[in-house]
């Protein structure tokens, strides 16, 4: 499948709002080569979970919005619902199961036609229709 743009999960998001050099210069990486950076909706809500649950929360998601403010922020459609569904089920069927959140943002990734920028290459791997780019 030829890809368009990259989502950049969670871990690495986190990276970035804490300005791991390593992340940053993967990152940017990434952008040279004009590819669009997204993140999904699912990844913007562990963002402001994190930052809600944290001792500087004003701060946090201060930084959690600008960090979103550059991304496109790829939702979730009927589509990606079921494809999330479908990849939710049959690992769980294979006794590979993933979490939830990884089955949403797994889909919402395919459903676009992007592939997928993280450090959780574990779980993602098990998706063999998904690109996944693994991150510093």
């Amino acid at each position: 499948m030829d890809t368009t743009g990259t989502v950049i999960d969670t871990d690495i998001l986190i990276d970035l709002l804490r300005n791991v050099k390593e992340t940053v210069t993967f990152i940017s990486k990434i952008e040279e080569n004009e590819t669009p950076l997204s993140t999904t909706v699912i990844n913007a809500f562990e963002l402001y979970y994190g930052a809600h649950k944290s001792k500087q929360q004003k701060q946090n998601l201060k930084a959690t919005r600008k960090l979103l403010n550059r991304l496109i922020l790829l939702p979730l459609e009927p589509t990606s619902a079921e494809t999330a569904g479908h990849i939710y089920a049959e690992l769980e069927t294979k006794g590979q199961p993933i979490g939830l959140r990884d089955s949403l943002i797994a889909a919402i990734t395919l459903s676009n036609g992007f592939r997928i920028a993280t450090k959780n290459v574990k779980h993602l791997q098990k998706i063999t229709s998904l690109t996944v780019i693994t991150a510093p």
